[in-house]
């Protein structure tokens, strides 16, 4: 049984094997071998119940088809994609047509075009127009072979109970081939659509943080503040507003890197401090803005706390690796219940720059 599974693993992986261009979908090749494979088995039965059962000059009838068949899925392994599915085309269409003039409409081989046409639509990369016109050819070959066993005899007639066969087991071979192509087709459709949806998640998360910090963004906030206000909640709220005292000094004295990493360490602080007291956003440049519930009161404590752990936290220099540390200065306003959202930032904002002109590292409330 180990033995079994062992070579099965082997095949499919074989099946699955990828194909040496990398700016190729592997997938198609993978939908022709399994295409063929299916051929295969079938023209290998047909020549085995020929030798078996029948004599004539159709006993190796099948073994043309077997090595055309073996030959387009190994191209599927050397190939371009379009190149395969071209030689993959040929070589199935002529099988259908001269089964159709050997045996008969009744075998049910012209089914093939079906499975053959859906192949091409995502097989080939072909506009609209270059779609239709092998669509409309497809549909001219099984009228050209439709009409002309409507007025001519096979070339060999098969009784019912044959041609009852061969039909049944060309069904059974064509409903395969469709499965696993529409089976490819949703699981691909799939992928895609996870893909988009991670994207459009990852945009909207984009969209609502800020890349530095990872904190919220401007717009974000400026959305929470006036939805919270929108609700009609009666919750009291406050907001502070936060500047690094003498950023621009850091900046120009240790470089930009410096000055990101000044802010992304400042971001883990107020992210880990904030979390479940409030919510806090990146507001622009070296400003950061607070929301906490409660009042006025409770949000001036958290924002001193706040103030106390910047003032202590060590800052390494990513460049020269010296130490240092940063300061800020807040301002600190409460929600009346009357006031806009933008009355409500500019009188934080106001107090922020009177804490500026007092000399910074404090909080005005």
């Amino acid at each position: 049984m180990n033995v079994v599974s062992g070579y099965l693993k082997k095949a499919v992986q074989l099946i699955n094997k990828d194909i040496p261009y990398e700016d190729e979908s592997k997938q198609v090749c993978v939908t022709i071998r399994v295409f063929e494979l299916v051929l295969l088995v079938n023209f290998v039965l047909f020549e085995l119940a020929s030798l078996i059962f029948w004599s004539g000059s159709w006993m190796l009838l099948a073994v043309p088809w077997i090595i055309l068949s073996a030959g387009c899925l190994v191209g599927t392994y050397y190939l371009r994609t379009r190149t395969a599915f071209h030689l993959f085309s040929v070589v199935n269409l002529l099988w259908v047509a001269v089964t159709v003039w050997y045996f008969g409409w009744n075998v049910g081989v012209q089914h093939f075009l079906f499975p053959i046409l859906l192949m091409s639509f995502f097989a080939t990369y072909s506009n609209f127009r270059g779609k239709l016109v092998y669509t409309v050819l497809l549909f001219l070959m099984r009228l050209a072979m439709f009409l002309y066993t409507r007025t001519a005899q096979p070339v060999y007639p098969l009784g019912k109970d044959i041609e009852t066969c061969f039909q049944i087991f060309n069904m059974l071979c064509i409903y395969t081939i469709m499965f696993y192509n529409c089976w490819t087709l949703s699981q691909t459709t799939k992928e895609v659509e996870e893909k988009l949806a991670f994207y459009n998640k990852r945009l909207h998360q984009e969209a609502r943080t800020d890349a530095l910090t990872g904190l919220w963004n401007r717009r974000s906030m400026m959305e929470y503040l006036e939805s919270h206000i929108k609700a009609g909640s009666e919750e009291f709220f406050a907001v502070a507003i936060g500047d690094i005292d003498f950023f621009k000094k850091v900046n120009d004295t240790r470089g930009h890197n410096c000055g990101d990493e000044v802010l992304r360490q400042l971001g883990r602080l107020f992210s880990d401090y904030m979390n479940e007291k409030g919510v806090v956003c990146r507001w622009g440049g070296e400003e950061f803005f607070f929301v906490f519930p409660g009042n006025g009161d409770d949000c001036h404590f958290n924002i001193e706390q706040l103030r106390s752990k910047i003032q202590n936290m060590v800052i390494t220099d990513p460049t020269t690796k010296e130490m240092f540390s940063v300061t800020m200065t807040f301002g600190v306003e409460e929600y009346d219940f009357s006031c806009s959202v933008t009355e409500l930032i500019r009188r934080a904002d106001d107090k922020l720059y009177i804490g500026k002109d007092q000399g910074r590292n404090r909080t005005i409330y």
